[in-house]
Order: C-alpha cells, then structure tokens, then sequence
C-alpha cells in the first residue's frame, strides 16, 4: 500500500515548504501582535527557532517556538513546528496535539491538515484521517496525491471496496498506471479475489505490453493460485520478446521445481546464472539457501557447483562470487581451494573482516601457519580490536615456535574477549600451552588453573595439565585427579585412557597403570606409536622384559615414539 510515513512528512513538508509556510504565517501571526517591543520579540524568537531547526538543534529550536507561542497564542507555524520537533522525539501524542493546534488556528493550510492526518493515522485514529483527506480533496479535486492519500487511509481500515473505488477515481483521471493497478492488485489479493487481481494486471499489460516485468507478475500470481497452464503461457509469452530475460528463468526454474519437473528446472537456473542482467546478489541470495540443500545430496551438488561455475564466468571480478564459491567448498572440506577464491577476495576486499577470519580458519585446517601467521598480522593492520585475529595470531606464532610472539598476541586478544567465556578459555588454553613449551610451568599451571575454574570440565585442558605434570613428576596427586576426571568425562578416548595410565605409571602404580593403557590400546590405541610405547615401559616395570620389548618393536613399526624408543629395542632395556 502507498504510505506517507511521518518522516516522508518531515522530508516533504518541513523542509521544501518550511521557508516559505514561516513567512507568510509569520505575516498573519504579525498582524495579532498589538504591541510594537512584542513584534520585534516575536521576530527574533521566530528567527532563532528556525535557526536552530535547520541546524538540527530542535530543543533550543522548541524553546524559542514556546516563546513565539506565550507571546502570541494564534502563531500557528509555531505549533506546526513543534509538531514536527515532537515527531522526531517520537512523541506522536504530543505532536498530534501542536498539529491540532495549528489547523485550528489556520484550517485553510493544507500542509497542517496533511501532517495532522499522518498524526491520526500514527495515534490510532484513521477515520479521523480520511475526514480530512476527503476534505482536502474537495477542496483541490485538481491534486491526484491527495486521492492517493485517501484511497491508502481508506484501505488501511480494511474497507478494501471503497478503496477500490478511488482507485478507480484516480484511473479515470490519469488512465491506465502501474501504481494504482498494483495497489488494486494487492487489495484483491486481500480480499481473496485472485480473479479480480489478475484483471488489473492484465490490464497493466494490455496498456503496456512491452514492459516484462508485468508478465513475471501475472505468472507468479497463477502460480501461486496454482494455474499452472496459464503460468506458462504467460512466461512463454514473456520469453518470446525477451528470450534473454534472466528474471523471467528465474521465475521459470522456480515453476517447474513447483510443479516437479526438476531438469527443466534447473535448465533454466542455469540460463538465469548465466545473465549478466541478473544481479549477483539475487544468485548469491539462491545459493545460500541451496548450501544446506545441497550437502547430503550428489545430485543437488553437482549442480551447485555448476551454478558456481557459472557465476564465476559470469561475473568474473565480484568478491561476492568467489566468497560464495568459497563457502561451498569449505562446506565440502575442499580448504585448498577455498584459500585460493579467499586469497582473490582480500586482495580487494580487504575491510570485509569476515572474509579474512574465514581465510584464516581454513589456513588452520591446512595446517598452514606460516600463511596463516603473515596474514594474520595483515589483518590486525585493518582490524586491531578483532579478538579472533589475535587468536590465529597466537595459533600460528605457537606453532612456528615464535612462543614469545604467541603470548603477546594470546595477551592482547584475552583483553578483547570482555564476556565470552568460551572466547575466553579458548585464548587461556593457548596460553597455557605456550607458558608450557617456553618451560615457564609457573605461569603455565596457573593459566591452566584459570581455565579449570571456567570450565572444570574442559577435557582438553584436564587432559594435557595432567600429562604436562606427569612428564615434569610434579604435582602428580593433582594430576591423577584431573586425568580420571577426564576419563570419566570421556571413558573410550584412548588418548585420556594413555595420559591416565601414564600419571599412574609416575606414581609407581603400575597394576592400574596397565589396566587403563589396555582399555586404550583397545579404543584405538593400537595405532599410536607412543601409546603403545608406553604400554611397553608399563610392562618393562612389572617385569615383563620379554612382553616389553614386543611392544617397543611394534612401536617403531607403526611410527615415531620417543627419543629412546630405537635405544630400547637395541638394548632390550628401559631408557627414560
């Protein structure tokens, strides 16, 4: 429905009329001011208060209106101002009662009556509204904007027919419009008369019949009253003088995918990719719902891909294609090259933040951290209070072995985190890993320590504190504490099973120690060198030479063990 909105008023009213509505109000105001010295105070006031409302101070302008107003009650341009300083404050109760003021004082001044009709549409009082519209019109029957305004208010209190009929009215004065026949239009559609609403967008084509969009209109309109056949004639007719109307295949993919016929469908998906008069982010717009479609289903794949191949050809330099193509293949686990159509992104794209964490996310799926570092620090140079930036940052630095550089950029993130705790533990976590790796154990358990409090039931951190322990033989009661929590947590992670089993090995409890590692070795520990090394060393403990020494050697078979492990099977001995 066509609406005049309070600030459409404001826009229209105050300022290409303002000026010239003050001076001749002010005129009329003038001529009820008895005394000469209340004139010139009245002239001044009324200056001023225009003055400050074309600077947008409207308090200082408000007061100097009130001023206007104590000195001469019949200045009807002050109240009107106040109306709309009211209006920008959003106190449309008020505002009503300055507007009311003002066309009482002056009943003839169109641009008072217009604002207090939006004023009693806005406060719930619509018929009140179309009183003065009506009025408004007979007073200047010549105005089609005002027919406008009450065909809108009229069809705003749900008495469609009558608004209907203005319509008409308006028709019979200016023929055949796309504005008024699609305001019809919509108010059948709301009176459930499809049939009625279809008429007048025939009637739109009929005056304008080399005008496309009308038929996508009326096509769309029997699709969604499920008259197939008419639907495609209609964009069959379209298709016929414009062939290469990427919206009409559009509309087209979409009517056969309704009426299942799901080649022809995308047939024409693929026709629309490929018009460069389709915008690209109406493609963009499809794409994104068909990503979840699209995941579990081959066929559904196969032709996204198609598609975004041929967006790609189609609008070769958009960053929104490659960004696009991006998502699908890190959907798809494809990260190489998704870093590729990223890399082409932040080339020019490089105040698009989103852009450079997605790009930094895949390069730490890679495992690629050098890149991952370089452009990292890149980024920070655009966007210094990002505190993910700092955290790939830290990631990276940490394991180029930079661990210095890693904690001042762990540090500084973790004062951007304010209350995500999960942001939070996430920086702590690598922190405590690079405390750890410089041997700083002070900082490092205290940064664990930090953690726990948190979360204290954060696998990973209950996981590596106690292993770190163990390796260092301190706090050993502490960390078997940790470990079995996290055991408990997750009882068939062979990895927690190993650091379990490994803190009572340091403990000397080498029974329970070969329990745990034998539940390890049996949820998948069998294919780690170092679990079952230490299996080995377990074994080596309880006297089981011969035993150890099989599982040393099996060790070295499947991959790298410690630093000891070839010395172990040479010798036939435990070297820690």
């Amino acid at each position: 429905m066509r609406k005049k909105t309070i600030a459409f008023l404001l826009v229209a009213i105050v300022f290409t009329s303002c000026s010239m509505m003050n001076k001749t109000s002010r005129n009329k105001d003038q001529k009820d001011i008895k005394n000469d010295q209340n004139t010139q105070k009245f002239d001044y006031a009324f200056h001023e208060a225009n003055k400050q409302l074309m600077l947008g101070k409207y308090n200082d302008a408000a007061s100097f209106f009130i001023m206007c107003i104590e000195l001469n009650n019949e200045s009807a341009a002050s109240y009107y101002q106040l109306a709309n300083i009211a209006i920008r404050k959003e106190d449309y109760k008020a505002a009503m009662q300055f507007a009311r003021a003002a066309t009482k004082i002056d009943p003839k001044n169109s641009w008072y009556q217009l604002l207090l009709a939006a004023l009693y549409q806005k406060n719930g009082f619509p018929q009140k509204s179309i009183d003065i519209y009506r009025d408004l019109v007979k007073a200047s029957p010549e105005n089609i904007e005002l027919y406008y305004d009450l065909a809108s208010a009229v069809a705003l209190t749900g008495k469609s027919k009558d608004a209907i009929d203005i319509y008409n009215e308006i028709e019979q004065k200016i023929g055949i419009s796309e504005e008024v026949i699609l305001e019809k239009e919509k108010i059948y559609l709301l009176m459930g008369e499809a049939e009625k609403s279809q008429n007048e967008l025939q009637k739109l084509i009929n005056a304008f019949p080399d005008e496309p969009r009308y038929y996508g209109i009326l096509a769309e309109s029997y699709v969604s009253n499920k008259q197939f056949d008419k639907a495609l004639e209609t964009y069959n007719k379209l298709l016929e003088f414009d062939p290469k109307n990427g919206l009409a295949h559009f509309s087209l993919a979409d009517y056969y995918r309704i009426t299942k016929d799901f080649d022809k469908s995308f047939e024409h998906l693929k026709i629309a990719f490929s018009s460069s008069e389709v915008t690209v982010d109406i493609k963009v717009q499809m794409l994104v719902s068909f990503i979840s479609v699209s995941a579990s289903d081959p066929i559904l794949k196969e032709q996204a891909y198609t598609l975004l191949n041929i967006l790609l050809e189609t609008h070769p330099n958009d960053p929104k294609a490659h960004t696009m193509y991006a998502d699908y293949l890190v959907r798809d686990g494809e990260y190489k090259q998704a870093k590729e159509q990223l890399q082409l992104v932040v080339k020019t794209e490089k105040d698009k933040y989103l852009i450079w964490e997605q790009l930094l996310y895949v390069e730490s799926e890679l495992g690629e951290y050098q890149a991952m570092y370089d452009e990292s620090k890149e980024a920070l140079e655009y966007f210094p209070n990002q505190a993910m930036l700092y955290l790939f940052n830290g990631i990276a630095s940490l394991e180029l072995k930079k661990y210095n550089q890693s904690i001042e950029s762990l540090k500084s993130g973790l004062d951007l985190t304010a209350k995500n705790v999960q942001l939070k533990n996430q920086f702590l976590i690598y922190l405590g890993d690079a405390y750890n790796r410089l041997q700083d154990h002070k900082n490092s358990d205290e940064t664990f320590d930090k953690v726990l409090e948190l979360d204290p039931e954060n696998k990973f951190v209950l996981n590596n504190y106690s292993y770190y322990l163990s390796l260092r033989s301190e706090k050993l009661d502490k960390a078997a504490k940790m470990s079995k929590k996290c055991v408990d947590l997750d009882p068939e992670n062979s990895t927690y099973l190993d650091t379990y089993a490994w803190v009572l090995y340091k403990k000397n409890e080498f029974n329970e120690a070969k329990k745990y590692m034998q539940k390890a070795i049996q949820n998948g520990g069998e294919k780690s060198a170092v679990i079952i090394e230490h299996y080995g060393d377990i074994l080596y403990k309880l006297g089981e030479v011969d035993l150890a020494l099989e599982q040393w050697k099996k060790a070295i078979g499947i991959g790298k063990g410690s630093e000891y492990l070839e010395k172990k099977v040479k010798e036939g001995k435990l070297f820690e």
